[in-house]
């Protein structure tokens, strides 16, 4: 029996190349441009036309037209709007049909075919979309059930499928490159252990519970198009990406820990941990830190490029993360901290997708557009 059950974290590994200030990146005293994003387009109501009511939204995309691509999962519907917000048509919804979902969609993304895939637990769906409407042309068994990532392809145009296998009886989190037929090349991605940082297993009898750490660290994970893919652990700003080529790099931010906690976040934290904690037997091998992680998040836009989100001040307005091209420091953008990018954030050259929730816990889509910040 399960009290809590792990959600599969993923990915791992490697080395070479430096990317900070002063190594690999900009010379030293060299300004690196900033960008400044506000929100310019929102998508969704509290009451009116179905298309515009919005339950839980697990992914956003854009195709080249600039249509803004919504994954309902409340009617399991994928949702399609033009650029300025107006709803075009819908495609999916409830069943066992081709191209219907069998269990809510989670997430999407688009082959280097110009097909756009839906993923739902089981399988994968492949659409064309057209000006009126998304025709099916193919659906894919998925390999392994997993939580939701981003969808996307290898260098070759195989789609990557992520999940876990058995290795020394534990599991171990890999990538499943879909090649044609039942044809799998399966890459191993990282050990129990260090996808397991800041967490630790109880176990009493049958019952298995996981406690994780207020404010510890986090295996971190990003997946990117044409098949690159990225891992850190959040305790040290330090990323190893995996190039489609076989190459890594290794990038290195600035030594040290994130923002300290506040007296208030300290204290919600140990009410958090013993919460977690009661009715357990033994002691967690961690206890409230004074520091949380200097990173709190990585993934990739569309060009490829990594962005290296900080942890952020409690009260902080904006968001901010540095971006790495070729694992050269290249940028920073900023965004509002109420934006919510979930696991799949969708990131082009000059705008990031994400959802809100007003006080009425009404769910909107948003765009957030960038500019160059007025002090560069």
């Amino acid at each position: 029996m399960f009290r809590k059950t792990l959600l599969g974290t993923l990915l791992p590994v490697a080395l070479v190349a430096n990317a900070c200030e002063g190594s690999n990146g900009p010379a030293a005293g060299a300004r690196i441009p900033t960008f400044e994003g506000s929100i310019d387009l929102r998508i969704g109501e509290v009451d009116g036309e179905d298309p515009y009511l919005l339950t839980w939204v697990p992914a956003v995309a854009t195709d080249p037209d600039g249509r803004v691509i919504v994954v309902d999962q409340g009617s399991r519907q994928v949702r399609v709007f033009d650029a300025k917000g107006r709803f075009l048509f819908h495609f999916g919804g409830p069943g066992e049909g081709p191209g219907e979902m069998e269990w809510p969609p989670c997430c999407v993304g688009f082959a280097p075919d110009g097909r756009l895939w839906v993923r739902e637990r089981f399988r994968y769906h492949g659409f064309r979309l057209a000006d009126g409407g998304a025709r099916y042309e193919e659906g894919l068994a998925r390999h392994t059930g997993h939580r939701a990532a981003p969808v996307t392809f290898d260098s070759i145009g195989r789609l990557v499928d992520l999940g876990s296998i058995m290795v020394g009886g534990k599991l171990v989190g890999a990538r499943f490159h879909m090649g044609p037929g039942t044809a799998v090349d399966t890459v191993q991605i990282g050990t129990v252990e260090e996808q397991l940082t800041g967490q630790a297993w109880f176990i009493e009898g049958r019952m298995m519970t996981l406690v994780e750490q207020p404010f510890g660290p986090r295996w971190l994970v990003a997946h990117g198009p044409g098949g690159a893919w990225g891992v850190a652990g959040s305790s040290e700003y330090s990323v190893t990406l995996h190039q489609p080529d076989g190459n890594t790099l290794h990038i290195d931010g600035p030594p040290g820990p994130g923002p300290a906690l506040t007296a208030s976040e300290r204290d919600s934290a140990q009410a958090d941990l013993d919460d977690q904690l009661e009715g357990l037997s033994g002691d967690p091998p961690f206890g409230v830190p004074d520091h949380k992680p200097p990173i709190a998040e990585i993934f990739f836009d569309r060009g490829g490029r990594l962005w290296v989100e900080k942890t952020g001040v409690r009260g902080d307005e904006m968001r901010e993360a540095d971006v790495y091209d070729e694992g050269m420091l290249v940028a920073r953008y900023r965004w509002p901290r109420h934006v919510d990018l979930g696991h799949l954030p969708w990131v082009t050259g000059s705008a990031l997708y994400g959802t809100t929730r007003d006080e009425l816990d009404v769910v909107r889509v948003v765009r957030v557009q960038f500019e160059p910040a007025r002090s560069n």
